[in-house]
């Protein structure tokens, strides 16, 4: 049944993306929360997570997306020019695929942002765009490995996603997400926007718009913050296949070892018996 329900959550996704509605822009000056939709999902799609946010008090937009772009450059921008149109130290929230495009604004565009939120994005990329137009969002390419930092120089970044489809490790997440993270509970990254359990989670990460947004307090001029620490990550190890892999090798390496050991003690010379001290004595 859950399935049946992801099913139909995509089916309308697509469906919303083809509607004339998604092509439709609208001015962003005074919105202090815009959404960028996911892969193939239209703005309509997003509605109840709109409405949800509107009742806190938040005035949401919801940005359009290229149907057929021709280049990711030209995608970026017609992304940009929308952002440009909303006030300073707006919050982006960038379901899926929407987190990577934000990941190559325009200067002029990103310093528009202060706070940062993706849903679900596959910072490490997704075998589903290998061989496609899209080949750039494939697994561990080149484009991600060079740009998925890019995140960091937004004042504010929350990396969200659900615990069963994370794109990052929860172990080194603290030093990508700047320690702010969550694990939504219903997986799949259409549900991350439609099933009513996760809009409530991310309603309470959110707050409300009288809720001061804390950044990272810079540190303090000293020889210790003298130099930034560089953030490396590895998120290949963390991939499920390669992890498997790396279990099996070590099961392997541990079986190997306690034959080995067995073998030198079998074929290890018995000690010789000690000889007995002549007596002396008469």
């Amino acid at each position: 049944m859950f399935r049946f329900i992801e099913y139909l959550e995509r089916f309308w996704a697509l469906l919303s993306f083809y509607l004339p509605s998604h092509l439709f822009v609208e001015n962003n000056k005074d919105k202090n929360i815009l959404i960028v939709p996911g892969f193939l999902a239209g703005r309509s799609y997003y509605s109840r997570l709109k409405s949800n946010l509107d009742n806190l008090g938040f005035k949401v937009g919801i940005l359009s997306t290229l149907r057929n772009p021709v280049s990711l450059e030209e995608a970026v921008q017609y992304l940009a020019s929308q952002i440009l149109t909303a006030p300073n130290e707006v919050t982006l929230i960038a379901h899926n695929t929407g987190g990577l495009l934000v990941l190559i604004l325009p200067d002029e565009a990103r310093r528009k942002v202060k706070r940062l939120i993706t849903l679900g994005t596959p910072f490490h990329g997704s075998d589903r765009f290998t061989n496609t137009r899209q080949s750039y969002w494939g697994y561990e390419s080149d484009w991600v490995k060079t740009n998925y930092k890019n995140a960091l120089f937004f004042p504010l970044f929350q990396p969200l996603s659900a615990i069963e489809d994370f794109s990052f490790p929860p172990q080194e997440s603290t030093e990508f997400g700047q320690g702010r993270d969550l694990w939504f509970d219903i997986p799949g990254n259409y549900n991350l926007v439609r099933r009513n359990e996760n809009i409530r989670t991310l309603r309470e990460f959110l707050g409300t718009p009288k809720d001061s947004i804390i950044t990272q307090s810079s540190p303090k001029a000293n020889p210790e913050f003298a130099v930034p620490k560089k953030i490396e990550v590895d998120f290949s190890k963390y991939e499920p296949s390669v992890y498997k892999k790396n279990q099996k090798q070590l099961a392997v390496k541990k079986k190997s070892a306690v034959k080995k050991a067995k073998l030198a003690q079998k074929t290890k010379p018995a000690a010789k018996p000690k000889a007995k001290k002549k007596s002396n004595k008469r």
